[in-house]
């Protein structure tokens, strides 16, 4: 039951860090450079091969990285503060095992 619940919680997490994530999004180029200047018919291949065309974009990155790594920081933490939830309850859970077999001891030495 709990693993479900923490799974879910992981799941809800992972969702909302989508949400606050930009889409990214593919330019189409702006226009195909004109070849049939020259007047001869080359092969495509070969046209390929001895034209260089320079790749045109936009000047500066357009995917904005903060809301990610945002979102990768407070899944990390939250990942973190549920793993160390566990290890409190797993060492709560072993020290009171550990009372009542000590108390066992006790009283089994007393007989």
């Amino acid at each position: 039951m709990k693993r479900n619940r923490i799974t879910a919680w992981a799941f809800a997490l992972l969702l909302v860090g989508t949400l606050f994530a930009a889409p990214v999004r593919a330019e189409e180029p702006s226009g195909t450079p004109d070849t049939s200047a020259s007047g001869d018919q080359t092969d495509a291949a070969e046209e390929r091969a001895t034209a260089f065309q320079g790749v045109r974009g936009p000047e500066a990155e357009s995917v904005p990285g903060g809301a990610l790594l945002l979102g990768a920081y407070a899944v990390v933490w939250v990942l973190l503060f549920l793993y160390l939830m566990r290890m409190r309850r797993l060492q709560r859970h072993t020290a009171e095992e550990l009372e009542r077999l000590s108390t066992d001891v006790m009283a089994a030495e007393g007989r």
